[in-house]
């Protein structure tokens, strides 16, 4: 079976939201995003370029979650598709392009955060986290696939030159449409 992927974008938020509602009620919020852009020099160092800037719509619950959660400056991490809207003469440019968000979240290579998680009930609070060996009444420590954790890589150049948003968020079972 094949990996069903859709295109994604990382930048961060520029603008305040823009909440609205379709014909139908839905929420939609439009956000201003930036896109910071590097090129590699031959000697491996990195050189900034312009920042790129597009209109970014996220649409429903998710989009009532950003707006309550996002703020200016904020990196996030989104997968959606580019919707092309072509203008009529003499509207200049003739066409636009936008992201539709159909989710999206902080991004964790830059964004530091707590995640308080609430319980579904009181039955998955006593359940064992991980496998219970045949013969054993204690649970087994959660498989993480590594043996010894180390610590994260150092920042590249490119999040070395910006500080990292700092974020207390609550999440419930539902987060932000991630």
């Amino acid at each position: 079976m094949t990996i069903a992927a859709q295109q994604s974008l990382a930048g961060f938020i520029a603008s305040d939201p823009d909440v609205s509602f379709t014909d139908t009620g839905v929420t939609r919020v439009h956000y201003r995003v930036g896109v910071e852009h590097w090129r590699r020099e031959q000697d491996g160092t990195f050189t900034r370029l312009d920042n790129s800037f597009h209109d970014m719509l996220i649409f429903g619950k998710t989009a009532e979650r950003a707006a309550d959660q996002f703020r200016k400056g904020d990196q996030f991490v989104a997968h959606g598709y580019v919707d092309v809207r072509y203008a009529e003469p003499p509207a200049q440019p003739a066409e636009r392009e936008q992201f539709v968000a159909r989710r999206i979240g902080h991004d964790l290579a830059r964004t530091t955060y707590d995640v308080q998680r609430r319980s579904t009930s009181p039955q998955h609070d006593a359940q064992p986290t991980g496998p219970v060996p045949v013969g054993s009444a204690e649970p087994a420590p959660a498989e993480t696939g590594r043996d010894d954790p180390s610590p994260p890589p150092p920042p590249t150049a490119a999040a070395a030159d910006r500080p990292a948003a700092s974020h207390t968020a609550t999440t419930s079972n539902h987060g932000l449409g991630l």
